[in-house]
């Protein structure tokens, strides 16, 4: 059995540059490969644990490649990383510049598929992605003076004359030694009227964590979508609560997943006695698992999105949101039409941790349960 990784001891007499263990470091890639076009800014970001990811300052901080040791953990698109472009905000555009990564955020206005909201059309997952962010602070491990953290300060902004006028307070912070990136947002409605305001995390996993028998590990009650929809149907359909569990297990590359054929589920997620979501990926042949960990009461549901495409486009993303994915015109569960208040300020956490000790992982999957159909429940 796999020992669980023993956390770094440092000692400070024996380095010169904290680099030569971890932290991070600013620059700009060329995106989407060398002279391809500009380049964006980035934060290399490495945790000294086998975990190493990139910020893209330039798409509101999200999180771009991640790697652990030899092992990658997300899903990139053929994009490459581009620099951010309104023309992205029309529409299904949002697709075009979309790069992948560990970390999408979508809001902060409107998430899910462009449509008409309140009179307006919206487009694919909104703006925050294609905005650039202010570095506010920045601050490298210092283990001479006992300090181990690393911590990324940003600052979005995302506005517009007359309204609406959102700022994002976002803080990245890692240990040196600890496989972990632990994530705090704060949205704040800067104008003087009442804005709409959806958020949602799009985790995205991808090969080799993403592989055929990878399981995923989450409970609540579900509800299972399709799209795009056949002649005549519903983006939501009934399915079983078997039906759904078998979704939770990994596929080979589906034949039926090629262009823009994927499905999902939507679940109101279970917490623990703390009000803490726990969800997850693990695969066990390589052994390697991602857990993510964030509040309930900031994301009542999970999206689980999956795109099995036999050519190449092989990803899956575990999705906690808040507000509403299919319209606020059809959806009504209790947090479906949120607004946010001039001056109102919400907060949202999420953590993302590497597992790589087989008998963590073995305790994970013991601790799954099963997700239950909410049509099924509905009809009892």
């Amino acid at each position: 059995m796999k020992d669980a990784p023993k956390t770094l001891r440092l000692d400070p007499v024996k380095f010169d540059n904290v680099h030569q263990l971890g932290g991070i470091r600013t620059g700009t890639l060329d995106c989407p490969g060398a002279l391809g076009s500009a380049g964006a800014r980035v934060a290399l970001i490495d945790t000294g644990s086998g975990l190493r990811f990139t910020v893209a300052l330039d798409r509101g901080g999200d999180l771009y490649d991640a790697s652990y040791n030899q092992f990658g953990l997300a899903y990139l698109t053929p994009n490459g990383l581009l620099p951010p472009n309104p023309a992205y905000h029309q529409g299904s555009e949002w697709l075009r510049g979309w790069a992948g990564g560990l970390l999408t955020t979508c809001g902060p206005e409107f998430i899910g598929r462009s449509r008409m909201e309140e009179g307006r059309k919206t487009s694919l997952h909104g703006r925050f992605s294609n905005t650039p962010a202010c570095v506010e602070t920045l601050r490298n491990p210092d283990p001479a003076r006992g300090i181990h953290s690393l911590e990324l300060g940003l600052i979005i902004r995302d506005t517009r004359m007359f309204g609406p006028n959102f700022e994002i307070r976002r803080t990245l912070r890692c240990t040196l030694g600890k496989p972990e990136i632990h994530i705090d947002d704060e949205v704040t409605n800067r104008g003087d009227s009442p804005s709409p305001h959806h958020w949602l995390y799009h985790c995205n996993l991808g090969y080799p964590l993403l592989d055929q028998g990878a399981r995923f590990i989450y409970a609540g009650r579900a509800q299972f979508w399709s799209s795009p929809p056949l002649a005549g149907e519903d983006i939501l359909q009934p399915l079983s609560s078997e039906a759904m569990n078998r979704l939770k297990t990994v596929p080979a590359a589906l034949p039926e997943h090629v262009g823009e054929r994927e499905r999902g589920l939507i679940v109101d997620t279970e917490a623990d006695s703390e009000g803490v979501c726990h969800v997850a990926i693990v695969n066990e042949r390589l052994p390697l698992g991602l857990a993510l960990a964030y509040p309930k009461n900031a994301f009542p549901r999970l999206a689980h999105w999956q795109h099995y495409s036999p050519g190449g486009c092989y990803a899956s993303a575990l999705e906690p949101f808040y507000g509403s994915l299919l319209g606020t015109d059809r959806d009504t569960y209790a947090t479906a039409s949120p607004v946010l208040a001039p001056g109102e300020s919400r907060h949202y956490r999420i953590s993302f941790r590497v597992l790589s000790a087989t008998a963590e992982l073995a305790e994970l999957i013991a601790n799954d349960r099963p997700v239950v159909s909410e049509t099924e429940m509905n009809s009892i």
